[in-house]
């Protein structure tokens, strides 16, 4: 602001005005930070326990951290895995929010769990994946259901031996 006049001179407002956020990018920005702290305290740690060789109880057990940053997930040993719709959260795998659900009586889709519209984490809701940022909704499988995403979730890299999915 200038002293003598009590104006803010027109080159100094137009570069103010220029950086300034709007509220829907804070409350979106905000949105994605909370969405991934709240994915680091949750979802992450059921891959840090997973690099414990030891015997472990619930969702960990049976999920291996292979050398290569790939992750071994023995569906047997996976409690959730269980039955059709059953969701194994895996942290993340080579850098990618990660989780395998069971699409089948022997099939699975590992799903990387960032929107396709923002790359927000999203959250499972019941039946669904939901993002946290803009409100798109997917099927358990990734399947586009809504919203502004407009595209299915991305698939994670898979191969199976027995009952061991390797994902990554």
């Amino acid at each position: 602001m200038n002293n003598a006049t009590g104006k803010t001179p027109a080159g100094n407002a137009k570069s103010i005005r220029a950086k300034a956020m709007s509220r829907r990018q804070f409350l979106g920005g905000s949105a994605g930070v909370c969405g991934a702290i709240l994915f680091a305290l949750g979802i992450g740690g059921a891959a840090s326990a997973a690099t414990n060789s030891r015997g472990l109880k619930g969702q960990a057990a049976g999920i291996t951290k292979l050398k290569d940053g790939k992750l071994a997930v023995d569906t047997k040993k996976v409690k959730s895995l269980g039955k059709v719709g059953g969701v194994a959260p895996l942290g993340t795998v080579k850098g990618v929010p990660a989780a395998l659900v069971r699409t089948g009586a022997s099939t699975y889709v590992a799903l990387d769990l960032r929107c396709t519209h923002a790359g927000v984490t999203v959250s499972q809701a019941g039946n669904e994946w939901k993002c946290p940022a803009h409100g798109s909704v997917f099927k358990l499988d990734g399947a586009f259901v809504a919203g502004p995403a407009g595209a299915p979730l991305l698939k994670v890299v898979t191969s199976r031996k027995g009952n061991v999915v390797t994902v990554g």
